[in-house]
């Protein structure tokens, strides 16, 4: 079901992936499902690899994987093993990173990373560790306690960071300070936006306790997302 809701949406907005392929898989030891967006275009044009937010899951980021897709990315889709162990999920994106790029003619190929809340962090961490980084995209990252500052500091590879104005979700704000640690990032604020709009298909869940998502502010995010991964791995 979470499969076909993901390809009648993408159907929606006019965009098509040429398949999605759901598969358990073992990640730094801890069993949990990745979906595999699969462009039409043969070799791909690079890996993208996208993290879902604080006790979300990979069906939160179906759109933005179909567009990534649709434009020649294999993009892998994970539910994190771990709430609250965000090293631990940044061991997981790493491993992912590792088992997916043999398949597919993604060996030597780009790789963006891309992280919602929580999952901004986890992919942040791990940024040091996946060869062949071009872009880290962090949407509405949060990191309470200062975590990300080392790998902020060190990434070299562009970064673009999509923020909502500060609240009770986002914790005051913090992909603020994210963004001020990165040697080369460019910032832009979403006004208006709640923390759910930075996910391109929420729910009741996330809209009743962050606010509400609106469908024109969330199909602005993903294009400025799939615009800035074109722009960092050209074909």
């Amino acid at each position: 079901m979470r499969r076909l809701l993901a390809l009648l949406l993408l159907a929606a907005g006019g965009v098509h992936a040429a398949s999605v392929e759901t598969r358990a898989i073992a990640l730094d030891d801890q069993a949990t499902v990745v979906d595999l967006y699969l462009p039409d275009a043969a070799p791909p044009r690079g890996l993208a690899v996208i993290a879902h937010g604080f006790t979300r899951s990979r069906a939160r980021h179906g759109v933005l994987a179909g567009r990534l897709a649709a434009e020649g990315f294999a993009v892998a889709v994970p539910d994190l093993p771990h709430w609250l162990r965000h090293a631990a999920n940044a061991d997981a994106i790493v491993a992912l990173v590792k088992a997916i790029e043999p398949e597919h003619g993604l060996d030597g190929r780009p790789v963006v990373l891309i992280g919602t809340s929580a999952g901004g962090l986890a992919s942040l961490l791990a940024t040091d560790r996946v060869p062949r980084l071009a872009l880290w995209i962090g949407l509405d990252p949060v990191d309470t306690l200062g975590l990300s500052e080392g790998a902020a500091r060190r990434l070299q590879a562009p970064a673009l960071v999509l923020r909502a104005p500060s609240g009770a979700c986002n914790v005051g704000g913090t992909a603020r300070r994210i963004a001020g640690w990165l040697p080369h990032a460019r910032v832009a604020r979403v006004d208006g936006a709640s923390h759910c709009d930075f996910e391109d298909t929420t729910n009741w869940r996330c809209e009743s306790v962050c606010g509400p998502a609106d469908p024109a502010r969330q199909a602005a995010i993903v294009e400025t997302a799939v615009r800035a991964a074109l722009a960092a791995v050209p074909r």
